[in-house]
């Protein structure tokens, strides 16, 4: 696929392959359209953690609460300039489709990153189930959902 600029909104979704489930936590594979490789996760801190740099990196959404930095330029990482140097997809959307969990696949698009917690929507792709989330923890619950153990709905 040609290296292709576009808008960090079309390229947020992200694809969670969740892969085994030890104890409580998942493990698995995050894919983007921005990397060949995948970001492997061992447990729900991890999946958290990623998807927030992932969010940072590209510069979307924008978090309502950011830390301080009191560097003047913005060649400190993550910065506008750096974050327009890897605004590339590289992976094209049947790439990132062909990518599933052994046992469930979710792709995420956080949409809005306010009141220090995330807003979007999440699509359990093996049912073609789509519903919005409030916060991170109620993402984390949809997805422990899938695993029967949890009362949160799909429905």
């Amino acid at each position: 696929m040609d290296k292709v600029r576009v808008s960090p909104a079309a390229g947020c979704a992200v694809r969670v392959c969740c892969d085994s489930m030890e104890g409580y936590d998942w493990k698995g594979r995050i894919y983007t359209r921005y990397r060949h490789e995948p970001a492997a996760f061992t447990n729900a801190g991890e999946l958290i953690g990623i998807l927030e740099d992932f969010c940072d990196w590209i510069g979307y959404p924008q978090a309502s609460m950011i830390g301080r930095s009191f560097q003047e330029t913005d060649d400190r990482p993550g910065g506008r300039r750096e974050r327009e140097e890897r605004q590339v997809v590289v992976v094209g959307m049947e790439e990132m489709e062909k990518q599933h969990g052994e046992k469930a696949t979710f792709v995420v698009r956080i949409q809005y990153r306010q009141n220090a917690t995330w807003q979007g929507q999440v699509t359990w792709a093996e049912k073609n189930k789509t519903i919005n989330f409030r916060s991170a923890l109620e993402l984390l619950k949809l997805i422990d959902s899938t695993a029967g153990g949890t009362k949160e709905s799909w429905d």
